[in-house]
């Protein structure tokens, strides 16, 4: 996802990654179990190594993102 900065004349666009603060949270995505996308994996939550988010959470190209506060 980008992210719009506001500058004068111009706004421009960074990518997500770069924002203002310098914080990079590229390192809290997760890729989602394809066979999970597909009600398919026959592994638990805890046994599969890729990501089974709840309902709630939105997938976006086959990513998720981590809350920080929830894996302190």
């Amino acid at each position: 996802m980008a992210q719009l900065v506001h500058s004068s004349p111009q706004m421009v666009i960074l990518p997500a990654s770069s924002t203002p603060g310098g914080k990079d949270s590229r390192w809290l995505t997760l890729e989602v179990c394809r066979e999970f996308q597909r009600s398919k994996c026959s592994r638990s939550d805890t046994e599969c190594k890729f990501a089974h988010p709840p309902p709630h959470v939105e997938i976006q190209n086959g990513r998720v993102v981590a809350c920080f506060d929830s894996i302190k």
